[in-house]
């Protein structure tokens, strides 16, 4: 790995900015070539020559920042080095048809009229394959084509034919590394761990370099977390400058912390089921609402679509909105804190005739909320762990006649509660542990419910 000085890196990283200059200098300049062919323009004329030099001056810029950038090592060679000769030659060609504007080469009009057009569709296919290539090194090289309908790459995230995005429907279907936690690393870490850029030399593509670990070699340490790298990594303070993922991405939820954290503890088994690992009732849960298992049940019911405007409201109070199944128009939202944060459930009204399941955590969910959360009469699937409920608003979700689970684990509910919520007419399975409640008496309490299946310890 090339080590490079603190100043290189700095001016490197300006390179994501440099880079949309030339790109959009250029399409500017080549789209007015384009009409100037069939509309000759004074006007067009004048600009043109103008828009070349700013397009081989800010290409220059890109090229240069992204040299610097490329010392910090951790990249791909081949596909790097195309990647630096499309750049200066982009930068090349943009010189040149900018001097055969602005020399007088009025006496070599003919010869330098159909060399100029071959510059010009060579600096539009260069900028296609050199961004491309740029892309390849952030992203991966299938970043482009991965959800593409004609692409079968993003099923096969663990280098098989095998379809990561199948259907699981019972955890005794599910391969812990295949299903769980190759797809957590594709969408949250490959980007930097690919073939094409593998910061700290690691790479996450394969069960194989994913345990070869990296410069450190210690990437993951099958049964101990403590020593695992990518683990620690991943749970450090997100100011950290060792925190991943890096570069503002989006962080690992705690879901997808809890499955690698359980993962690399059981021994971090690349063939194996996780029922047969024997997940405790806390795991269970988790898995369930990974692979989202009992979301069948729901797909009969189906509701007009939702107002985009009251998505993107939504969206904008931070709350994440997603689809479970476009033909029924059916929508899954999720608050996940920080603790000091009160989410506006008032805005889930607008959309309570799709919303089926709602996540709810660790916020400051109180009682009075109930009364709102209440009235989304469709919601099928409840979670609100660690918030600052109480056996208070219990009876607030009487009304919710289509529940089938409620996550109630780390509020402040007793038993009094478990047993109004044995009286939920479709209740089918609860979670309570580590709430107020008493685990030994309800140990020998007669169930109300019989089908209900209640979770108050692991």
């Amino acid at each position: 790995m090339q080590t490079a000085p603190d100043i290189f890196m700095f001016l490197g990283r300006f390179h994501p900015l440099f880079v949309h200059l030339p790109i959009g200098l250029l399409s500017f300049a080549l789209l007015l070539e384009l009409l100037i062919l069939f509309k000759p323009r004074e006007a067009f004329k004048k600009t043109i020559p103008f828009l070349w030099l700013l397009s081989a001056l800010s290409a220059a810029c890109s090229a240069g920042s992204g040299y610097l950038l490329s010392l910090g090592g951790g990249y791909e060679e081949e596909t790097l080095n195309l990647h630096k000769i499309g750049g200066i030659t982009l930068a090349v060609i943009s010189t040149l048809c900018y001097l055969m504007y602005a020399l007088p080469l009025s006496f070599m009009k003919r010869a330098v009229q159909p060399v100029r057009y071959i510059f010009i569709v060579g600096a539009g296919v260069l900028l296609v394959i050199t961004g491309h290539g740029g892309g390849s090194l952030t992203h991966g090289s299938s970043y482009l084509t991965e959800f593409s309908p004609l692409s079968n790459s993003a099923a096969a995230v663990s280098g098989t034919n095998q379809q990561t995005n199948e259907r699981i429907t019972s955890l005794d279907s599910a391969d812990i590394f295949e299903h769980a936690v190759m797809p957590i690393l594709q969408s949250k870490c490959v980007s930097c761990h690919n073939k094409e850029k593998q910061k700290g030399e690691l790479l996450l593509t394969s069960y194989e370099a994913i345990m070869a670990g990296g410069k450190s070699r210690e990437g993951v340490i099958p049964g101990n977390i403590s020593t695992s790298e990518i683990f620690r990594r991943i749970t450090l303070p997100k100011d950290h400058k060792e925190f991943m993922p890096t570069d503002g991405k989006k962080p690992l939820t705690e879901n997808q912390i809890a499955i690698l954290e359980w993962w690399i503890e059981t021994g971090a088994h690349k063939n194996m089921m996780i029922s047969g690992l024997k997940p405790n009732k806390k795991m269970q849960d988790v898995f369930g609402d990974f692979f989202q298992i009992g979301r069948d049940a729901i797909l009969s019911y189906a509701a007009k679509p939702a107002n985009q405007e009251d998505i993107t409201a939504l969206i904008k109070e931070g709350f994440q909105v997603y689809a479970i199944n476009q033909g029924n128009n059916l929508l899954e939202i999720k608050f996940n804190g920080p603790s000091n944060q009160k989410p506006n459930i008032e805005l889930l009204s607008a959309v309570k005739d799709q919303l089926v399941w709602l996540q709810l955590t660790n916020c400051s969910i109180d009682d009075e909320d109930l009364k709102s959360i209440g009235k989304l009469s469709n919601l099928y699937k409840l979670n609100l762990n660690r918030t600052k409920i109480t056996d208070k608003g219990i009876n607030e979700l009487a009304s919710l006649s289509k529940l089938e689970y409620l996550n109630l684990y780390g509020t402040s509910i007793t038993d009094s509660s478990v047993i109004a919520l044995q009286h939920f007419e479709n209740l089918k399975k609860l979670y309570v542990w580590e709430t107020a409640i008493d685990t030994l008496k309800m140990d020998s309490v007669p169930k109300i419910k019989k089908d209900l299946d209640i979770v108050y310890k692991l």
